[in-house]
């Protein structure tokens, strides 16, 4: 077998064969100098070689150079010869471009610290190093950790909440193995916050790939249980079926069942939630929230199983005088309202008054808009530049508005009984 030479001469070769076998025909037949120099210079003139502006041959003449080239025994060689040189060829070795390594080793307690780690790192270096950590995860999970981190209070939650996203981030789990389970409680009052923690827990795990959707559905007692037995398994299967890929975030779940456990309808519902739990480990995140007595009364106690799917449980502080105050102050300017230049709305209002705001950041929520209503009728015909600017005199009468709720009146009464109660057994 033979392969082809490389010639490196595309143009001169043939030329010169050409004319040389012209040359000497005409020798023969003439013997005639001038004649031969004649037909050479015609040739010349004919293909227009002596045009100033010639640049080379045209499509036809690399077409005859080509058959040419190919009918010719002498341009091809033994492969075997080939392959023999080629074989002793060093193949050239590229140097790659090593990435930087990066070693973090900054102690991490507390999210903002999380936080800062990205600031550290520019983001548009990341693909010239490798760091010993998951850089590009943490950097996807930023933002719901810059909202949680902004949530007033909540000191100790988002202490246990950081020994969550640290052990998923470092990907320690195994879903798979059926022992990691990522089912959370979180255990509070009303008003804690709880469903916005829920709502940025599922953001996180979702940028970290585990939750493949990224959905947050919301449900009570009345969204899962139904009027007849049996049809409350499929009812709650259905929801579940929903929520895959997501959180399945149920809140006050202790209303699913009660302490005497004789309501069969929350046992069928409850059953059905502690197998999905297992079944679905790997894309569903059910986070249950309420009181933590009566969650372990009323929820918990129907299945023993239960206690072992919700590893992660996490408690909501209560709220002092202060963060209460600054509560108020953020949704006020979220409602794109203000507080008057004339007031100073001090943490000492609050102070004196949180025995009514049991329920804390709903509490703000009520007393806000009741401070607006109040707020409407002092400035009805006054000056426009009093709109929206709420005084000391609006938030007292918002908050006798407020207490005109005959629950709300039997808060303070109800506290004082509390204490008085505690103070006899000191």
């Amino acid at each position: 077998m033979f392969r082809k030479k490389n010639n490196s001469d595309r143009y001169h070769t043939f030329l010169t064969e050409l004319d040389t076998m012209s040359c000497k025909n005409r020798l023969k037949e003439t013997d005639n100098l001038i004649e031969i120099i004649n037909h050479i210079n015609d040739k010349y003139v004919s293909n227009n070689i002596n045009n100033e502006h010639f640049t080379g041959w045209n499509h036809t003449d690399v077409v005859i150079r080509k058959i040419y080239q190919n009918s010719n025994p002498n341009n091809y060689e033994p492969i075997s010869e080939i392959d023999e040189i080629t074989s002793r060829v060093i193949p050239i070795k590229y140097n790659e471009h090593k990435k930087e390594n990066i070693v973090i080793s900054e102690e991490v307690n507390s999210i903002q610290d999380l936080i800062q780690i990205t600031n550290l790192y520019v983001e548009s270096l990341d693909g010239e190093r490798d760091y010993n950590i998951n850089m590009s995860m943490l950097r996807k999970i930023k933002e719901p950790l810059m909202k949680m981190d902004a949530m007033i209070g909540m000191r100790q939650l988002k202490q246990s909440v950081l020994d969550q996203i640290l052990f998923y981030l470092q990907n320690l789990h195994n879903l798979s193995s059926g022992q990691d389970f990522m089912h959370t409680v979180i255990y509070g009052p009303p008003g804690t916050g709880k469903t916005e923690i829920a709502k940025l827990i599922g953001n996180v795990f979702t940028h970290l790939g585990i939750l493949t959707k990224g959905t947050f559905t919301k449900v009570t007692r009345s969204d899962l249980i139904a009027g007849y037995l049996g049809q409350t398994a499929i009812k709650t299967k259905e929801v579940i079926k929903e929520s895959l890929g997501g959180v399945l975030f149920i809140d006050e779940a202790y209303s699913l069942g009660n302490s005497e456990k004789r309501d069969s309808f929350s046992k069928e519902c409850i059953d059905t939630i502690c197998e999905a739990a297992s079944d679905y480990k790997d894309n569903l995140m059910i986070i249950i929230a309420g009181y933590e007595k009566e969650l372990n009364e009323c929820f918990f106690n129907y299945n023993p199983g239960l206690n072992s799917r919700f590893n992660w449980r996490f408690k909501t502080d209560v709220y002092t005088s202060q963060d209460l105050h600054n509560i108020f102050l953020k949704k006020v300017s979220d409602a794109g309202w203000g507080i008057s230049t004339e007031t100073t709305v001090n943490t000492e209002w609050f102070e004196n008054n949180k025995d009514y705001f049991q329920f804390y950041g709903r509490d703000m929520e009520t007393l806000l808009s009741k401070i607006k209503i109040a707020h409407a009728r002092r400035i009805f015909g006054k000056p426009e530049t009093q709109r929206k600017k709420i005084t000391l005199e609006d938030m007292n009468k918002g908050l006798s508005i407020f207490m005109e709720n005959e629950e709300v009146k039997k808060r303070k009464e109800h506290t004082n009984i509390q204490m008085s109660l505690s103070s006899m057994y000191v």
